[in-house]
């Protein structure tokens, strides 16, 4: 038969208008499904986040290894299981150290009969000048028990590479010429960073950073002495105690995470893989039928 000869198939409206119009229902009735499942998600992440739950900006992939103040080994991986936070420290500038340590004594009483928890200190000094001699000093000042409180040491670019790359805790400022007597050679941000059991880390890049909750402390009493109908305002309260409010928070946050069940829920997509198998099913049912009628 010549390709001259051939008639072209015959086309049946009904049967495309009826294809199109399933077609468009089942988009709209799956689009309309996968909102849904959305909306129902998102109110149950606000009930959880209410209860404690803190959003994950990333896993501990890569291991690290230092020398702690008894001098022995450890390396971050040996923590999995057990839900600790982690803060840098300049050892031999004692003024740098104090919101930080000031904040992991009280998470440290509070804690002390939690087996769970556990505290890191990383020096961001030279261990060749601080080395694990000076941190076992510093841990003795603040009474940290090894068992619970690491304090530890390693290759100075090492060490502040997996701080800014891997627990996101900032980056640490050197001081050069007048400012090292006004503010110290090294100035490291007091930020404190929760680490969970499975080695994710809990809440934003910003969260439980002490300079920052002091620095709206400031603002705020400036803006108040300017305008003191501002102190009647409900946020001011909070913003006056920003301290307090991160301190409430990141207790929440430990308690809910201790306890929290499914460390490594993934999302949920059945909902939308369903829909996309259901109309690419469609789909192929159609070009069956029309291939049918066709040879037919």
């Amino acid at each position: 038969m010549k390709a001259t000869e051939l008639e072209p198939a015959e086309r049946d409206p009904k049967a495309i208008r009826r294809t199109v119009i399933i077609l468009i229902i089942l988009m709209i009735g799956g689009g309309s499904l996968i909102w849904w499942k959305y909306q129902q998600s998102e109110k149950e992440k606000m009930v959880e986040v209410e209860k404690g739950r803190s959003p994950i900006i990333g896993r501990l992939t890569s291991n690290f290894k230092a020398i702690a103040q008894d001098g022995k080994a450890r390396d971050l991986f040996q923590l999995e299981g057990k839900l600790w936070v982690v803060a840098p420290i300049v050892a031999s500038q004692p003024e740098e150290n104090e919101v930080v340590f000031r904040e992991m004594k009280r998470l440290a009483d509070h804690y002390k009969d939690e087996e769970r928890f556990h505290l890191v200190c990383l020096s961001v000094e030279d261990p060749n000048k601080v080395g694990y001699e000076k941190l076992a000093e510093v841990a003795d000042k603040v009474g940290a028990d090894i068992d619970r409180w690491w304090f530890l040491a390693a290759d100075q670019k090492e060490i502040r590479g997996y701080m800014k790359d891997n627990l996101k805790i900032g980056l640490v400022t050197e001081h050069k010429g007048d400012d090292i007597q006004k503010y110290g050679k090294l100035d490291v941000p007091a930020k404190l960073r929760i680490v969970d059991q499975s080695r994710r880390l809990r809440g934003k890049v910003e969260h439980y950073d002490f300079d920052i909750a002091k620095n709206i402390e400031l603002r705020t009493r400036e803006e108040i002495a300017k305008d003191p109908e501002l102190a009647k305002r409900p946020e001011s309260a909070v913003y006056l105690n920003m301290t307090q409010e991160f301190q409430k928070r990141m207790v929440k946050v430990i308690d809910y995470t201790l306890e929290e069940k499914e460390s490594d829920k993934d999302p949920d997509y059945k909902t939308a893989l369903l829909v996309v198998i259901a109309i690419v099913l469609f789909i192929i049912i159609q070009g069956i039928r029309l291939r049918k009628r066709v040879n037919g």
